[in-house]
């Protein structure tokens, strides 16, 4: 009897596991897809379709400016998502708590919303759509994650370590890059990754902030007219590609952790 809750947790994992995975896995099946429908499954297997992908010039162009609004868009909320975690975790100030809850507002609110509302903003001090505003726009939705995971990182930071720094003789701006950043990189790297994967599949801003030139506006424009395989295969190369980046961020946190950990012993 004790083997049931366990078991029927497992099959509900599974369950789960599979409805998250299987859109995903199609996608990639029909990037191998030998005709140009969509069917699944596919009655042969090619590689021509990531050819076609990789001489389409609207594909190309497109990643160069998602690559490029989405690096702008991560380093800027890679700085005001840490410097806002810092002023949150380390001070003491009126209305602390409603600008923690603010921060959380641009996830809750529809990002079409958020995109109408800069459109209109932006319009009024002379910047139009573009990679700038785009930018601008994607970091409206990276700052939320920077600062909860570098908050996350300094949930066990020791607020005397600042205090010594100063008291050492050194500044404040000293104190930030050599003793704390050291010690909340890790929050601070998980967070860009975030922000920069998050910007880079963007659709709703982009919309009314780009002149539809980013890839996932491209892929849209493409499917409306060319329902063929080679959209299928750029959303597997960006998989890949997505998942290499949280490689690359986990083994740089694990690192950072072990070297964390040995310095402590």
């Amino acid at each position: 009897m004790r083997c049931g809750p366990p078991r029927l947790l497992g099959f509900y994992v599974i369950i789960v596991s599979a409805f998250l995975v299987a859109p995903i896995a199609i996608a990639v099946v029909l990037s191998f897809s030998s005709v140009e429908q969509l069917l699944f499954p596919p009655p042969g297997l090619s590689l021509k379709w990531y050819l076609a992908a990789w001489n389409n010039d609207k594909f190309l162009s497109g990643f160069g400016v998602s690559t490029t609004i989405a690096a702008i868009s991560s380093v800027i909320a890679g700085v005001a998502g840490t410097l806002a975690a810092v002023a949150l975790n380390n001070f003491r100030f009126r209305g602390r708590a409603a600008m923690r809850a603010l921060i959380v507002v641009p996830l809750v609110v529809p990002t079409i919303v958020i995109g109408l509302g800069l459109l209109q903003g932006f319009s009024k001090v002379g910047v139009g759509p573009g990679i700038l505003a785009a930018s601008l726009g994607h970091a409206v939705i990276g700052i939320p994650y920077v600062t909860y995971l570098v908050l996350a990182a300094m949930s066990n930071y020791d607020l005397r370590l600042d205090d010594a720094s100063v008291t050492l003789g050194a500044s404040r701006v000293g104190t930030f890059f050599r003793v704390t950043l050291p010690l909340i990189r890790s929050g601070v790297i998980a967070g860009v990754a975030f922000a920069f994967l998050m910007s880079f599949d963007q659709v709703s801003i982009s919309l009314f902030l780009t002149r539809g030139d980013p890839l996932p506006l491209r892929l849209m424009q493409h499917i409306q007219y060319n329902a063929d395989p080679s959209v299928a295969a750029v959303s597997a190369v960006l998989i890949v590609a997505s998942l290499a980046v949280m490689l690359v961020a986990g083994h740089t946190l694990q690192q950072h952790d072990v070297g964390n950990l040995r310095r402590a012993r």
